[in-house]
């Protein structure tokens, strides 16, 4: 119907522009008539634009698929290297915090890789690279940038075998607080990842928030002043007969990739 409405319109036109004394009036039909007709063209084209798309859509599809492929493609490659490149910082930063650790003094230390960690809640012991043709032997603590990890139980000529702060059979002198606020107590370990259970106190409790030391009490099984873990929560029975406190360790010993061996051994 357009169509046919345009050719007659267009025959009009022509015919009636010859006759120089009405132009005048043909421009006048002309605007007209394109008024007349402009509606029904953009109705009729915006009616026909989606089948258009929509056979453009069908014709371009296989092309699209592969597009889309080799976007995601693109995507995933740039997400591996974005996680490579966090876990190399990660690395980078566990190494470095293993260089001049504040907290062992004068002791020689021997970096070593985690090669083994714990992979059930019944296994209480990590693997490292670094034995006894490295200076590494039993009773030897284990540190890492944050504090301690635990003692080496078994040493062969390449490999160690080392005993976490939260086995059950881990017991720690340790200390708290400052000046006259400063006690001591026990650490033993609950199992892995379990916090440490602090009993036997003497001088006033910890607070919750504060960071436990050791002590170098125990009969000399750890050096003085390395980090621990941190209180938790501190409960008191009713009538203050028994205190139960826990503390966090400090290490993530689960995700743990670097760490120190003390050369130091317990004082006889």
């Amino acid at each position: 119907m357009t169509l046919l409405m345009l050719v007659l319109a267009s025959i009009t036109v022509l015919t009636l522009d010859y006759h120089g004394e009405v132009s005048h009036g043909i421009t006048h039909v002309r605007n007209g008539v394109r008024d007349v007709l402009a509606p029904i063209q953009r109705g009729i084209a915006a009616a026909l634009h989606p089948i258009g798309d929509a056979f453009a859509g069908a014709f371009h599809y296989g092309a699209l698929q592969s597009e889309n492929r080799r976007l995601e493609q693109q995507l995933g490659s740039l997400q591996a290297a974005q996680a490579e490149r966090a876990f190399a910082a990660r690395q980078a930063q566990s190494v470095l915090a293993l260089a001049g650790l504040p907290f062992v003094a004068n002791i020689s230390t021997t970096p070593a890789e985690v090669i083994s960690a714990p992979t059930s809640n019944f296994q209480y012991l990590l693997e490292i690279d670094k034995g006894t043709g490295s200076g590494v032997g039993p009773r030897m603590p284990v540190v890492s940038g944050r504090g301690l990890v635990g003692t080496v139980t078994g040493a062969s000529g390449s490999t160690a075998t080392v005993r976490l702060v939260t086995d059950k059979s881990s017991s720690i002198g340790v200390t708290f607080g400052t000046g006259r606020r400063s006690g001591s107590a026990i650490a033993g370990g609950q199992g892995y990842g379990e916090p440490l259970l602090v009993q036997q106190f003497s001088g006033p409790l910890p607070s919750v928030g504060e960071t436990v030391f050791s002590s170098g009490t125990d009969g000399g099984a750890y050096p003085a002043g390395i980090p621990i873990a941190r209180v938790t929560s501190v409960k008191v029975a009713a009538g203050g007969l028994t205190t139960t406190v826990a503390a966090e360790p400090l290490v993530d010993l689960g995700t743990i990739q670097y760490v120190s061996v003390l050369e130091w051994l317990p004082q006889p």
